[in-house]
């Protein structure tokens, strides 16, 4: 009788110690999942912080672009004003001139208005250029520009 009765204590004892085991894989599993989940939210917290900082100089490189593209747009066209004032003044020498002076002036004004249709349709274009078309526009135009007033101030 004394035997199964220390048997029936090793066994709750053993059993108490297995429950105490368990609730400790519990316990530690429940901390382990927290720890998992708080880790979680600080690589979300991060991960939307630098995507915030991403957004924003994004933003100020456009933002930088634009007033490059529209400060270049406005120089260009107070040039091209004064450079139509001139031509202006070219077509009124031409009609005022001689026939000799007159025919070499024509041929002059024709390449002149011709070159300075092309130039507008480029210059039309640069509203539409990006920042990765942007350079080869504003070369392209820049080369026009060139030419047009090497025309111009030759005439």
């Amino acid at each position: 009788m004394m035997i199964p009765a220390v048997l029936a204590v090793f066994l709750a004892t053993g059993c108490t110690k297995a429950m105490d085991d368990q609730i400790k894989a519990d316990n530690s599993q429940t901390e382990a999942d927290k720890k998992i989940a708080a880790a979680a939210a600080e690589a979300q917290q991060r991960g939307e912080a630098a995507q915030a900082e991403a957004d924003k100089s994004i933003a100020a490189a456009k933002a930088s672009f634009m007033k490059l593209r529209e400060d270049y747009r406005h120089q260009t066209m107070n040039n091209l004003v004064e450079l139509d004032h001139r031509v202006d003044e070219l077509d009124a020498t031409s009609k005022a001139s001689t026939a000799p002076n007159r025919a070499a002036l024509d041929a002059n004004l024709e390449q002149i208005h011709a070159k300075r249709s092309a130039f507008g349709a480029n210059y039309a274009a640069l509203e539409s250029a990006t920042a990765i078309t942007w350079d080869d526009a504003k070369s392209r135009l820049e080369k026009d520009w060139a030419e047009l007033k090497g025309l111009v101030d030759r005439a």
